[in-house]
């Protein structure tokens, strides 16, 4: 039997041992735009399909979409919010906050980005997982780079994933996913609306000396965020998904 305070006040409902000091679950974030959860059923399938392959029982869609009505009644009037939905051993959590979206210069202008010293887990970069330390570390590198995002690499040097987004490339009418990273949702979205412009969308492992052209950040906070001034011809795709959070 364990004691938990949580800012000094017991916490009542204790965290299993292996979610709060060893990272075992698994977790998906998605936007909540004026009520409409977007691509809900994706973000529970993936959660589901993770959970299974680190052995976490999944407790059924029902609770979080319980949970989701929830949390949207206690923030009515909210624009725009960020949901996350965890699970762990026998536990699962659910939360929300208001979400701000990267001002609509960084779409138009673009955003920096860094390559940060940090590897991805070598058996768990394609499982959104609590063991997030990596992608933490990283994001702090970038920003103290004065960079939106920090890239993460793999055991072989390619680069693979990003601190908080997916990273694409983007180079002469062809659309390359990164792989080797968490297989993310805003990214496949992204993938599909590039065919339908008639875009080429190839999926390849790249070093850094490989990543000519424009990099994009996919994600479910920020739509799809060049680091850099897009070229025209992107432009209906980061319109399209775009966050519609702003107001004013």
């Amino acid at each position: 039997m364990r004691r938990v305070l949580l800012r000094g006040e017991p916490f009542v409902e204790g965290l299993p041992e292996s979610l709060a000091y060893h990272g075992l679950s698994v977790f998906t974030t998605l936007r909540v735009e004026r009520g409409e959860p977007l691509w809900l059923e994706e973000h529970l399938f993936r959660l589901r399909r993770h959970g299974e392959a680190l052995g976490l029982p999944y407790p059924g869609d029902g609770v979080f979409l319980a949970d989701l009505r929830a949390l949207q009644d206690s923030f009515s009037g909210v624009p725009c919010l960020r949901l996350r939905f965890t699970l762990g051993e026998g536990v699962w959590l659910s939360e929300a906050r208001p979400h701000t979206p990267p001002p609509l210069a960084a779409y138009r202008e673009g955003v920096r980005v860094h390559l940060t010293r940090h590897r991805v887990h070598p058996d768990l970069a394609r499982y959104k997982t609590g063991n997030y330390l990596p992608y933490r570390l990283a994001l702090g590198e970038a920003r103290g780079r004065g960079a939106f995002e920090g890239l993460l690499q793999d055991a072989e040097g390619h680069v693979v994933d990003g601190s908080r987004t997916s990273p694409l490339l983007y180079r002469e009418g062809t659309l390359y996913l990164l792989e080797g990273g968490l297989e993310g949702i805003t990214r496949e979205k992204v993938a599909a609306g590039a065919r339908a412009l008639g875009l080429r969308v190839e999926r390849v492992y790249l070093r850094p000396e490989g990543l000519r052209g424009l990099l994009l950040l996919a994600g479910s906070g920020v739509g799809l965020l060049p680091a850099g001034p897009p070229p025209e011809e992107l432009a209906p795709l980061i319109r399209a998904l775009r966050p519609a959070c702003y107001t004013g």
